[in-house]
């Protein structure tokens, strides 16, 4: 009798999971997260995307730099007055941003506009591989460039810094070290 009561419940467990599985099943092969897309001024982009690359933010490009002791310019003057920068440091830093800002601006448009090249080949109905591949390589080299626009720009930054600002910084952000 114990038996039969607990397969009874193991088989409606094993019931339930069944059904919440298939659930998830004909979720998962329904709305495509990229149905949005479509009508995008870039198909394959999100609009934040696009909108980060027009502004020249970071998007977190600069990661391996900032995780390592190597200050952004835009954070650095975020913080100037609780890392005590001098007058003449607010202006190197200020000219380190302006300067990776116009870069990355210009780079970002050059990618939107390969971005918008690589769709239109696609809604053509006829990409050939060798142009897909010519421009999935362009777009891979502007990416690279972009991010060592950043990386760079941080690179700058910590040069124009003590090592207690560093430290500083590194304590401000929340890092450990």
């Amino acid at each position: 009798m114990k038996t039969a009561i607990v397969m009874r419940g193991m088989l409606a467990l094993i019931g339930i999971f069944a059904l919440a599985s298939a659930s998830v099943a004909q979720h998962a092969h329904g709305t495509s997260p990229y149905a949005h897309g479509q009508s995008a001024e870039i198909p394959s982009l999100t609009p934040e995307e696009v909108r980060e690359l027009r502004e020249g933010d970071g998007m977190g490009l600069a990661r391996a730099a900032e995780l390592n002791r190597f200050p952004g310019p835009r954070h650095v003057l975020d913080l100037a007055s609780e890392l005590g920068l001098a007058g003449e440091q607010v202006r190197r830093m200020q000219a380190i941003y302006e300067e990776m800002k116009a870069q990355a601006v210009a780079k970002g448009e050059s990618i939107l506009a390969a971005e918008r090249h690589l769709a239109a080949l696609f809604s053509s109905g006829r990409p050939s591989a060798a142009e897909v591949t010519r421009v999935t390589g362009h777009l891979g080299a502007m990416q690279g460039e972009l991010r060592a626009i950043h990386l760079l720009a941080h690179i700058e930054a910590a040069r124009e810094l003590s090592p207690d600002q560093v430290d500083r910084y590194q304590r401000l952000r929340g890092y450990p070290h």
